[in-house]
């Protein structure tokens, strides 16, 4: 199975600072390389569980989530068939999940046919 990226890495950002390693609570989600005598922190997508916490504490805007929001939302609307997973991370980075699977829910997303 491939694995999706979800946190991304602008690399002329991140000046190794490793605020995002200090604060990942999985510790081989992140890897130090040398780029150009600079340090640099990148996302291993394999260890990764998305919980954004390196993305929030980012001073150097490096890590930023991938994700193709407006096309999920623009296809929902064209009645497209959607379905959806949701890691466990959902829960700390979105409080009112249950409100948005309602939301989603009476969409039909997830519903099978």
């Amino acid at each position: 199975m491939a694995t999706v990226k979800v946190i991304g890495l602008r690399e002329e950002n991140c000046v190794g600072c490793n605020k995002c390693i200090r604060v990942c609570p999985i510790s081989t989600a992140n890897t130090v390389f040398i780029k150009d005598g600079k340090i640099k922190v990148r996302v291993n997508p394999d260890d990764c569980i998305c919980c954004g916490r390196c993305v929030d504490v980012c001073d150097h805007s490096s890590r930023y989530y991938m994700d193709d929001t407006e096309r999920f939302f623009h296809d929902l609307a064209k009645g497209e068939k959607i379905s959806m997973i949701a890691a466990p991370a959902i829960k700390a980075n979105i409080p009112e999940y249950k409100r948005l699977f309602s939301y989603l829910k009476l969409n039909e997303i997830g519903r099978a046919s």
